[in-house]
């Protein structure tokens, strides 16, 4: 196994949901003529571990549209390492290592340093402790953001191991290297806009269909077109290695985040529209968590709504995933 050691430079905070702030550490106040006000007190995130069990891949943030303005989508997936060890523990094999815990903070970047926006980042249907965390679908909404310009987001991930019997092992991991910017344009003044209630509202009626794709089994069904139901022609197809799913697309067919729906929730509406769905201008190539949304929109354009119901795994190479989808 590999002894993984990563290599520090944060500064010593609670490793709490709440970050540690203190004040500008120059002599002039925030008023100052022609100097721009923080929006907070400036940022003090938690100290780093001497050792991580957490591996990160793709982690991004991404400026795009969403319905109440300019938003930032968040991407990729926090696990634990499977080769992670602790040269300074004693614990067996009947460790139990998890990710406990994950909060973020946005500072705004004024003379190089951030300082504290009051921005929420939820999380929801992302349950605690767990051994895989997706950021798929989580947005930053820049409606909360005191102003436009350039902004950092802070992850701190706090993980544990535990064996009974034996004294239980805290570790965090920060990540500071997400920037993104919030165009000027956003924060010019409103322009009125015409009333479109004249325009009609189309729906296009769909029904949700569940079913269940799996190689556990060599009659197993793990590729699914949607139109028919069937494992023929396949829109997509389930592939299980290293204990994840991911989804690998048909000839013409395109995978995307989907962005109108909430991560684990079933759209209540009746009637539902396909409308009400929208695919991200993002292709998803992560892995399948629960709970996550997806839009596959085949080669004609049609597009199929998918949610990922369950992700489950009986080897390293074995599993099956509920999903539900609507046509």
């Amino acid at each position: 196994m590999n002894f993984k050691k990563i290599i520090l430079g944060s500064v010593l905070a609670a490793a709490s949901f709440a970050y540690i702030a203190c004040g500008p550490d120059n002599g002039s106040g925030p008023d100052e003529p022609g100097k721009e006000t923080p929006p907070g007190p400036q940022i003090d995130l938690p100290k780093e571990s001497a050792y991580s069990p957490v591996v990160v891949n793709g982690l991004k943030i991404t400026v795009m549209s969403g319905t109440e303005g300019m938003r930032g989508s968040l991407g990729g997936v926090i696990k634990l390492d499977p080769e992670f060890v602790d040269p300074e523990t004693e614990y067996t094999a009947n460790v139990k290592t998890t990710i406990d815990s994950v909060s973020f903070a946005v500072g705004k970047v004024i003379d190089g340093k951030p300082y504290q926006e009051k921005v929420n980042i939820n999380l929801d249907g992302v349950v605690f402790p767990n051994e895989m965390v997706s950021f798929s679908q989580k947005y930053l909404e820049f409606k909360q953001l005191s102003s436009c310009g350039e902004f950092q987001l802070y992850i701190s991930i706090f993980a544990s191991s535990k064996e009974e019997g034996e004294k239980t092992t805290k570790y965090t991991t920060v990540i500071d290297t997400l920037k993104f910017v919030r165009p000027e344009a956003e924060c010019a003044a409103a322009q009125p806009v015409e009333s479109s209630s004249s325009v009609a509202q189309v729906c296009t009626p769909v029904t949700a269909y569940e079913d269940t794709l799996s190689n556990s089994m060599g009659t197993s069904k793990s590729a699914i077109n949607f139109a028919t139901g069937l494992a023929d022609n396949p829109h997509i197809t389930i592939k299980i290695a290293n204990e994840s799913a991911t989804i690998i697309p048909g000839a013409g067919v395109s995978v995307f985040e989907e962005s109108a729906q909430t991560t684990g929730l079933l759209p209540t509406k009746t009637p539902l529209c396909r409308e009400d769905f929208k695919k991200s201008n993002f292709n998803f190539e992560d892995e399948l968590t629960s709970g996550l949304w997806l839009a596959v929109v085949t080669a004609d354009g049609t597009l199929y709504p998918m949610m990922v119901r369950k992700a489950m795994f009986e080897s390293a190479t074995k599993g099956t995933v509920t999903i539900v989808y609507y046509k």
